[in-house]
């Protein structure tokens, strides 16, 4: 009688099984069509000489790869990306982290520091990047080398010079990312027991002690997240370099071509897709060893 009210117990077990499918299956459909078919697509365009203009493609094995070695344009891009990573990541986590610890130093106006950070990173990238063009703007009419004139500089070609024009994208990115990196050094810090900091105070640690041998060890996994985060962002900068080289002299992107860039140039500028795929699939490389390296690095001892 009762089971008959409730329900059997083999009833429910079926209930739970097709409410969690109706929950999840339209999730992992989604993953399926957005994530892992273009994947696997863009790993079987990379061995093809698929051409957007000519219907019929072939399967030419490592041809594409090979090209690669012997390709200036994409050591360059190769190279200009390492840089970015070499650059933005260690800038992006030491400043992060040390403004999230300054903030949590029961810093006055807390909340309003934590607001003034955090507003570049909601910015969309394309007005931040149009916002730092005009910063970078030749002449008196950039805002950069305005300051510079009244400080008793030389004028500085920001975007023109090829040698500064890579970093100087660079310090835009991390100005755009560095308020993400702030708040969750922020959050793993406040989620520390103060019983811990009670204890090295005790114990007589200075302020440095106190953070490089007990928030720091503690906060591992977080720092583990912003650099793996920190590492994606850099290889995949695209937006930031497309807007602020077009119109200068190095608008043809090659002297601070990036391998996104060069994906954008050689797949929706010349259409070669599979010779585009191939530089994907060399990306996806380098990004999956970046971040197994990082994880290595950051293992729980």
């Amino acid at each position: 009688m009762l089971n008959a009210v409730i329900g059997a117990p083999g009833s429910i077990r079926r209930n739970k099984a097709y409410f969690i499918m109706a929950v999840f299956l339209p999730v992992v459909f989604l993953f399926l069509v957005v994530r892992i078919i273009p994947i696997i697509s863009t790993l079987a365009l990379s061995f093809t000489n698929y051409h957007m203009q000519r219907p019929v493609r072939k399967f030419v094995g490592l041809e594409n790869f090979i090209r690669l070695f012997s390709d200036d344009i994409f050591h360059t891009s190769l190279l200009n990306s390492l840089q970015f990573v070499l650059v933005a990541l260690p800038a992006e986590i030491i400043l992060g982290l040390a403004i999230a610890l300054m903030l949590n130093s029961k810093l006055r106006a807390e909340g309003y520091f934590q607001t003034l950070f955090f507003i570049p990173y909601i910015l969309p990238m394309v007005p931040a990047a149009i916002i730092w063009q005009w910063i970078y703007a030749p002449g008196t009419f950039g805002l950069a080398n305005f300051f510079l004139e009244k400080l008793g500089f030389q004028r500085v070609g920001w975007l023109i010079d090829s040698n500064i024009a890579l970093n100087a994208i660079i310090v835009m990115h991390v100005w755009k990312n560095l308020g993400f990196f702030i708040v969750i050094f922020l959050v793993g810090l406040k989620d520390i027991p103060n019983d811990f900091r009670d204890a090295a105070l005790v114990d007589g640690a200075t302020a440095w002690q106190r953070i490089w041998r007990v928030e720091l060890p503690i906060i591992r996994p977080v720092i583990l997240f912003t650099s793996v985060m920190a590492s994606i962002w850099a290889l995949s900068a695209f937006t930031e370099v497309y807007i602020m080289t077009q119109g200068t002299d190095v608008s043809t992107g090659v002297e601070i071509s990036v391998l996104v860039f060069q994906i954008y140039v050689e797949g929706f500028r010349y259409f070669r897709m599979g010779y585009s795929s191939a530089i994907c699939l060399v990306l996806f490389v380098i990004s999956m060893l970046l971040v197994l390296i990082q994880f290595r690095l950051f293992r729980e001892k």
